[in-house]
């Protein structure tokens, strides 16, 4: 007897499935139960003859087929997306929601700066943000559908666009600059440093930019997880700091913080563009991309 195609609701919780990795956050992506979403993998997995998905216990893996099905799966609804852009043409429909990540300080100091424009000329388009210091995860999960990240990442599934050039300033509150007498790089070996670490990598960048000679040895680090938290505890005098030079613009402005070493050219980092290959062809994701590279903010020095 000749099976019944697999019904395409069942094909999409697969997918969810396959993605996130856990039955509760596929039923959450999908605003559905976790029994219906294990309800609909059993039906699948009935219709196709074949089993997708390993359990053991509370774990499970998806088998060589379960893994075929999900490369086919991601290639097809892309292809739908596609295709029902295609059909409205350019007509002013919605053309639905974009996911758009970036780094936490780049989305809150740059992107919500600059991005009112293209949301005021596509009224068509939704776009929901996400800050994150991880957006490689959600992005290959497709909780994501755009990143802006400064980490490089190198996968075949993914396009990458080169977007802007991110510099580095060390910075300090002028009471702590004049109580720790720091003139010179050396001098930062003898006092304390905020770090997005507790290690010092976070240093690496400058440290590398110095000559042997010039190269501090960092021994009291405080570990700040967080760019903004550590501009304000630089500004409240709890050590130096090393951030993106546009993030503390207004505080060297204002005098609240002084930078130090200016002439020290720091190791720069370069912010792209990520997206799903299968997915950037779509109208939505080229708008958006397209404009995100025609921005040029001054607070870069562009």
């Amino acid at each position: 007897m000749m099976r019944p195609n697999p019904d395409l609701a069942q094909l999409r919780t697969f997918l969810a499935l396959a993605q996130t990795g856990s039955f509760s956050e596929a039923a959450r992506r999908l605003c559905r139960t976790q029994s219906a979403v294990s309800h609909a993998i059993r039906k699948l997995e009935e219709t196709s003859g074949v089993e997708l998905v390993a359990r053991t216990g509370r774990r499970f893996a998806l088998t060589d087929e379960g893994r075929r099905l999900q490369q086919a799966c991601e290639d097809a609804f892309a292809a739908f997306d596609e295709a029902f852009e295609d059909l409205n043409g350019n007509r002013k429909l919605l053309l639905g929601r974009v996911r758009l990540g970036s780094t936490v300080e780049f989305g809150c100091s740059i992107l919500m700066k600059h991005i009112r424009p293209f949301m005021k000329a596509h009224p068509e388009i939704e776009i929901d943000f996400q800050m994150s210091h991880d957006l490689l995860t959600p992005l290959l999960k497709d909780d994501l559908d755009i990143a802006i990240d400064c980490g490089e990442h190198h996968l075949p599934e993914l396009r990458k666009t080169p977007l802007f050039r991110e510099t580095y300033a060390v910075v300090c509150s002028p009471g702590f600059q004049k109580e720790s007498k720091v003139r010179v790089p050396a001098h930062l070996g003898r006092c304390t440093v905020l770090s997005l670490d507790k290690e010092g990598g976070w240093w690496d960048r400058f440290i590398r930019s110095l000559s042997p000679e010039e190269r501090p040895e960092l021994r009291h680090i405080i570990a700040v997880n967080h760019i903004r938290a550590m501009i304000t505890a630089a500004t409240s005098g709890l050590g130096a700091a090393m951030v993106p030079h546009y993030s503390v613009l207004a505080e060297i402005a204002e005098g609240t913080l002084v930078r130090l070493f200016p002439k020290v050219e720091i190791a720069q980092d370069c912010f792209y563009i990520y997206q799903k290959e299968r997915r950037a062809g779509l109208r939505k994701h080229r708008l958006l991309a397209d404009y995100l590279r025609s921005i040029r903010p001054s607070e870069f020095g562009a």
